[in-house]
């Protein structure tokens, strides 16, 4: 996708009709997407509605917006299934792949034009759009609610980013165009730190598993279900907020910390200054309730360290211990 931004940006929207249900717009960078608004979508005009981002794979890119049409959501759309939530579909010009930027502008733009719950975003997209779903999720992890990647994957390095996501992966057991290892490797690296990840196998489908995927009712009732992720802070017995406290650094970037603890508030104190952090359990802690920053700590008295979550993973050891 071309990144051609300016100040003031100009949204051209191009109104071909493709089907009774959806229409053909066009995004202020050139970027060509399918529009699905749900039938009651006009009745009230107050009413804030789901919104899925789904990707295509590599087999519709190109300057006919239609052909994004021919698999997964808008296919369905277009075959006359009706949703409750709006569905945006972007097509990706020939030669070129999903880009997280632009379809994190996409978004806000779509957000500006339509009545949007932005605490409920999902993601999903297959084979290319697969790849796409998991990098976007990554990208921006306080965006979406839940995606649904089938058959993709991606960097397993980076999977903790999304450790508070609700992801269901699909992927199909016969698949030799992307290996199932590829959804598997992801699932794996996410179990221990997102143990609620949920992977479902057709072992009866090749690379086409979407169909089988999105024709999985109970899908769309376990999005429906989701609200994106909010740290909500609980109360933490003072003893164990005591053996938190304490002097750390890390030999990476040569940072020092301190974790000062008064009654039940555990502040962490750096050259930047002070902040406050909140227990979401007896040993994580948040900053803020929609920001995806956290601090854990693990060890014992003697042997304590703290992983920060924040735009990379950094751990600190206890000076002393």
């Amino acid at each position: 996708m071309k990144h051609l931004f300016t100040l003031f940006l100009i949204l051209t929207l191009v109104c071909n009709t493709v089907s009774a249900q959806q229409t053909q717009e066009k995004y202020i960078n050139e970027i060509k997407y399918l529009l699905y608004l749900p039938e009651n979508y006009k009745q009230n005009d107050q009413q804030k509605f789901p919104l899925v981002l789904f990707l295509h794979g590599s087999g519709e890119r190109g300057d006919d917006v239609n052909k994004v049409a021919v698999n997964g959501l808008p296919k369905m759309i277009a075959q006359g299934k009706k949703f409750p939530f709006i569905v945006i579909s972007p097509q990706v010009p020939n030669g070129e792949g999903w880009e997280p930027t632009d379809l994190f502008r996409l978004l806000k733009d779509i957000k500006a034009k339509y009545r949007i719950d932005e605490d409920r975003l999902y993601l999903t997209g297959l084979s290319m759009g697969g790849y796409g779903c998991w990098e976007m999720a990554m990208k921006y992890p306080q965006m979406f609610a839940a995606i649904v990647p089938i058959c993709g994957g991606g960097d397993t390095s980076k999977v903790w980013k999304i450790r508070h996501t609700p992801i269901w992966v699909f992927h199909g057991g016969k698949d030799n165009i992307v290996p199932l290892k590829s959804s598997q490797d992801m699932v794996d690296a996410l179990k221990p730190i997102n143990p609620d990840v949920k992977f479902t196998i057709f072992p009866n489908d090749g690379h086409d598993s979407w169909t089988s995927a999105y024709n999985t009712d109970s899908l769309y009732t376990w999005l429906m279900g989701i609200k994106r992720y909010k740290y909500a802070k609980i109360a933490v017995d003072q003893k164990i907020l005591d053996t938190y406290q304490g002097t750390y650094h890390n030999d990476l970037t040569n940072d020092t910390l301190k974790i000062s603890v008064t009654t039940g508030i555990v502040t962490l104190i750096r050259k930047k200054g002070a902040t406050e952090l909140k227990p979401y359990a007896n040993d994580k802690f948040f900053i803020n309730e929609n920001d995806p920053v956290d601090a854990v700590f693990s060890g014992r008295k003697r042997k304590m360290q703290i992983l920060v979550n924040a735009d990379r993973q950094y751990i600190y050891k206890r000076i002393g211990d």
